[in-house]
């Protein structure tokens, strides 16, 4: 049996909030997600991930459309180590981001961030409760028509 358009809604949300996101309602969409993941300074230099995403549950069409968006900036001098790894499955891009990194000033920060379990956890909801999941490229594409 299909869940309505707030069930699925709920749920993803549930999933979200369990990987612990701050999930919110859009003003244009029904979730959005918008964080910083790291923000390190040191007189020398900063690091900074931030992530933002829309997520839409169009119920006529039974699909979940999720465009997410992942922002890095760095600055300066920092001494340190980083892996990335990423894997696609369809047009879902999957990445894997682990840094150990040390300013100028000896002090430490790290962050392991799986940027692929915030879409999985909606695409895996979305399914389980039989609707289809679409990743899009265009925030407008996971967003209300205009005039809604």
């Amino acid at each position: 049996m299909e869940k309505t358009k707030q069930q699925v809604v709920a749920q993803i949300k549930e999933k979200l909030t369990a990987l612990g996101l701050t999930a919110r309602d859009g003003s244009d969409t029904d979730i959005t997600l918008d964080t910083t993941f790291l923000d390190a300074a040191w007189s020398t230099g900063s690091k900074r991930i931030g992530y933002e995403a829309a997520i839409l549950a169009d119920e006529g069409k039974q699909t979940v459309f999720m465009y997410e968006k992942t922002t890095e900036s760095a600055q300066g001098l920092a001494l340190g180590m980083e892996s990335a790894s990423s894997r696609q499955s369809g047009s879902t891009l999957y990445r894997k981001v682990k840094s150990t990194g040390y300013g100028p000033d000896g002090k430490a920060y790290e962050y392991d961030l799986d940027l692929g379990a915030i879409p999985g956890a909606a695409k895996e909801t979305a399914q389980r409760l039989g609707w289809k999941f679409k990743t899009v490229l265009s925030r407008k594409k996971a967003s209300y028509p205009a005039g809604k």
